[in-house]
């Protein structure tokens, strides 16, 4: 007797695994951060949007492919203008990667070609590309007249605006139904996606997501492109590629999809093949060329290497597995490697320190650090504040509401991926239910591995944080469209039945006793009322700034909202005397002096302030000052005995 075995498809294999990992990012964005009231305001809102559903699809069916387009560019043009009011009214205080790289691209857009003035490119020259093509940018914004504030969130904005047009259209193209497509508009108006990191701090994050974008739209659409079309998109899928791998190198993953997908259809399926050959040769042309293009921008800009502060490529996947930390960055691990001299010695140190990780955290902790690691990737809590430390200066009637619409914002964005993960994993599960029959589509494979391929290079070998699961949204996004992985409930319209109605009702009713029993859902405490915490960092050996003796430095501060602690950085070992002044009453506060700062501990009322800063010994000492040369940290200048400087600034901050 032979037993015979049915083929599983591939495609279905690997929807099962993205499934599992779909299971990770649910209960990653329920339950983190742990706060009881907002996972119960998660859940509120999921069973909500769940069980509305119907009537939601129902609704849409009834509107016209008209009333749907002026719907979807009412929504684009609201979201528009609440930008440039955030861009305007709400600059944010940007630091750490995304400062370094605006500031030296904006000494390169001056022609000053110099990199020496901290270590941190020579020590991750993977920076260097973006920020040459960043200082080109600004050259141009330069003849506008523009100054590096608008010409840096200009960009920001045209490409975030192109991300999410890319996505509607993709996701309306391919789901051939209204829903979708404006579900998708109203949650980027009302979540704080389109309005925090990606419009605030420019960085390389928003190249990939609009790479990935443009990468699945012409893939989709590639059949039905006529000859001029296919000219004008393949140009543009090709230099897609291009800048979206040399500024960030992980973009690797989609060739490596492209290729295990090529291979397989040339032994499985040639006639699929033919129909993607063209756009998969042109990705795969884009990853060649970004070699010589990324050593050009180097060579263009006078960047060299310096071995003697490069850290390994190796040093991302020891930082991942320590055990003290959660697979993310850690400075103690930076302190650890700088302080070993060349990049030889730094190798010799790492090929013995991971193994001892590794053995150190035994087959079960380096199992668990992936579940940690897949779990950070996939949640969305913390996404908005990367890189920023918040508002410089809110307005008084913004800071009012800020708490509340932050803890709300979150919320919305928390709803919003644990949805799409849900989608995502019932799609998945379909495509498992037809593993003995479905044929393998390339462009759901190349999907599906792509998003796999980012999961696991964040999840197995690199250090992670939230944001970089964000490429997710363009894939995920085609996933849930692709009208064959359509659920059911999709199919055939159908009211919740009366079973699923007291369910529902039953875990709204436990959902909403606990919100209310729990305690509140934000603490003013600590919170910002005005800062600017941008600077190169002592850690990358900035430049200092010398202060002549008895020189005194001060700067203005306008509080819109009550603080209760102030905090202004020095260098350690500095010996400065500091007071904040009152404009209003005159009312001096002497500043108690700590490691690397001047603080005050009391109750400051809204007001204009004054920092002042005074050497008081007989030699020169040097100070924490932030420079740029057209780009405004804060509202008000720097003056040094008198002498204003409108692009210099203190690091300091105010806080509830």
């Amino acid at each position: 007797m032979r037993i015979r075995f049915r083929k599983i498809s591939i495609t279905s294999t690997l929807a099962l695994i993205l499934a599992l990992a779909m299971i990770i990012g649910i209960v990653s964005n329920l339950i983190q951060p742990l706060d009881i009231k907002a996972t119960c305001s998660v859940l509120i809102g999921c069973l909500v949007i769940w069980y509305l559903k119907p009537i939601y699809l129902k609704w849409v069916k009834g509107l016209s492919e008209t009333a749907i387009s002026r719907m979807l560019t009412v929504i684009f043009i609201a979201m528009m203008v609440i930008q440039l009011l955030v861009i305007h009214f709400l600059p944010a205080s940007v630091y750490h990667d995304p400062f370094r790289v605006l500031v030296q691209a904006e000494q390169l857009s001056h022609g000053n070609l110099s990199w020496g003035d901290s270590l941190y490119f020579w020590r991750f020259p993977n920076n260097v590309s973006l920020t040459v093509l960043l200082s080109y940018w600004l050259k141009l914004t330069n003849l506008l007249q523009m100054d590096t504030y608008w010409g840096i969130h200009l960009l920001s904005l045209i490409l975030l605006d192109l991300f999410i047009f890319a996505i509607l259209r993709s996701v309306r193209r391919l789901s051939h139904q209204h829903g979708a497509a404006l579900l998708a508009a109203v949650f980027f108006l009302i979540s704080p996606f389109a309005y925090t990191y990606y419009l605030q701090v420019f960085y390389s994050d928003l190249l990939t997501l609009l790479c990935l974008a443009i990468v699945f739209n012409v893939l989709i659409g590639w059949s039905s492109f006529h000859r001029t079309k296919k000219i004008v998109a393949g140009i543009g899928l090709v230099l897609s590629v291009i800048i979206g791998e040399v500024v960030k190198p992980n973009l690797i993953v989609l060739l490596v999809a492209v290729a295990l997908v090529g291979i397989w259809l040339l032994i499985r399926n040639r006639q699929q093949l033919k129909v993607i050959k063209t756009p998969l040769i042109l990705i795969v042309l884009g990853f060649v060329l970004a070699v010589p293009t990324a050593a050009g921008l180097k060579s263009a800009s006078h960047f060299k290497n310096n071995n003697q502060y490069a850290f390994p490529t190796a040093h991302w996947i020891w930082m991942s597995y320590n055990p003290q930390t959660k697979g993310k960055y850690s400075f103690s691990d930076v302190q650890t490697l700088s302080s070993i001299q060349g990049k030889q010695a730094k190798q010799a140190y790492l090929k013995k320190a991971l193994p001892e990780r590794l053995a150190q955290l035994g087959p079960l902790g380096i199992v668990w650090r992936w579940i940690e690691k897949a779990s950070i990737l996939l949640n969305v809590s913390f996404m908005p504040d990367a890189y920023s430390g918040g508002y410089i200066a809110a307005p008084k009637l913004y800071q009012k509401f800020e708490l509340p619409l932050s803890a709300m914002g979150m919320i919305v964005m928390r709803i919003g991926f644990t949805l799409l993960y849900a989608e995502t994993f019932f799609r998945c599960l379909r495509l498992w239910q037809r593993r003995f029959k479905s044929t393998d589509d390339p462009r759901i494979m190349l999907t599906i591995l792509t998003a796999l391929g980012y999961i696991a290079f964040h999840t197995l070998l690199w250090e992670t944080e939230s944001r970089y699961g964000q490429v997710m949204i363009p894939l995920l996004g085609i996933l849930c469209a692709i009208p064959s992985l359509a659920l059911e409930s999709e199919r055939r319209v159908r009211p919740r039945t009366k079973t699923e109605g007291w369910l529902t009702l039953g875990a709204l009713a436990v959902a909403i006793a606990a919100f209310v029993a729990s305690s509140p859902l934000y603490s003013p405490k600590g919170h910002y009322v005005a800062e600017q915490q941008s600077q190169l960092s002592l850690q990358f050996d900035a430049k200092k700034t010398h202060i002549c003796p008895y020189d005194t430095l001060s700067q203005q501060v306008k509080l819109n909202h009550q603080a209760r602690h102030f905090s202004v950085s020095l260098a350690p070992a500095t010996e400065f005397s500091g007071t904040l002044i009152n404009e209003q009453t005159h009312q001096h506060y002497e500043l108690k002096r700590t490691f690397n700062a001047l603080t005050l501990e009391r109750t400051l009322p809204e007001g204009m302030y004054r920092i002042r800063l005074r050497n008081d010994l007989q030699r020169s000492q040097s100070v924490l000052i932030t420079k740029t040369m057209s780009y405004r940290l804060a509202p008000y200048p720097l003056e040094i005995d008198q002498h204003k400087h409108p692009y210099w600034s203190f690091v300091y901050t105010f806080s509830r």
